[in-house]
């Protein structure tokens, strides 16, 4: 995928199309009857643990038709020798891949929420998978602290809060927030609650 310029990034908002996954973007039309076929427990798997490699089923790269969007949330690495967690924030894992690990002179962040499934619930298409949990996810993953939160087909444009540009500074070793671009059409997830005030 070719990285984004200020207009495409702001248009991903302004277009209230939402954050797709690379599967739509590359076919154009989401044929809504394939959907089923593609949210398996296996595509999940070869989305998280295989992202660039060959998938025999297509002859390309996974990250080519993956149905999921990778979200970071954050984790915690437990170092159990030193008797310390450490914490790996969202913005930080972001940051890092939005760089590609630091090669890249521009990272857009996308802030938004998505509903979590309780559990493993790979089929069903409007809850996000927390492939970070091993109360869920306990197969072993070398990309377990990234704290990722596989979205499936679309993020919704209403359930993005903002869009941030950040510059990383290769010589100084520096990154910094060039300019925020807010979604005036975002629904909090508040919206969701079922909290009642007191009668």
């Amino acid at each position: 995928m070719s990285l984004p310029d200020d207009g495409a990034a702001r248009e991903l908002i302004d277009s209230s199309i939402g954050i797709t996954c690379n599967w739509w973007r590359k076919i154009k039309h989401l044929p809504r009857k394939e959907v089923a076929s593609k949210l398996t427990a296996q595509n999940l798997n070869l989305h998280v643990n295989h992202f660039e490699d060959i998938d025999p089923a297509t002859g390309e790269p996974f990250c080519e038709e993956t149905p999921f969007i990778s979200l970071s949330c954050g984790t915690v690495e437990r170092e159990t020798a030193a008797k310390t967690n450490f914490v790996h924030t969202a913005r930080h894992t972001a940051l890092w891949f939005g760089t590609r690990f630091g090669q890249e002179p521009v990272a857009y962040l996308y802030f938004c929420w998505v509903i979590l499934a309780p559990r493993s619930a790979v089929a069903v298409e409007g809850v996000a998978e927390e492939v970070r949990d091993l109360n869920t996810y306990r197969r072993y993953s070398p990309y377990q602290t990234e704290g990722e939160v596989a979205a499936k087909i679309v993020v919704p444009a209403n359930q993005i809060n903002r869009c941030e540009k950040w510059e990383w500074d290769r010589e100084n070793r520096s990154i910094r927030r060039a300019w925020t671009h807010p979604n005036p059409g975002f629904v909090p997830p508040e919206a969701l609650s079922n909290v009642r005030e007191m009668l």
